[in-house]
């Protein structure tokens, strides 16, 4: 479910930027181009984190 949020919040953010994006620099704004740029960019944030997360939590062993 974290991941359904994740990838939720990727998209709507991408969609910000984009837009902020285009209008600063003053093109037309291509919702499918940002949308595809957010979801691969979110994807691989995601999977950096779990691995991140994986290689740096305690091992009990112990």
């Amino acid at each position: 479910m974290k991941y359904i949020v994740t990838f939720f919040w990727t998209f709507v953010l991408g969609e910000i930027i984009g837009y902020i994006g285009s209008a600063l620099e003053s093109t037309t704004y291509d919702a499918t181009a940002t949308s595809l740029f957010a979801v691969v960019v979110g994807v691989i944030a995601t999977i950096t984190y779990v691995a991140i997360s994986k290689s740096a939590a305690p091992h009990a062993d112990k």
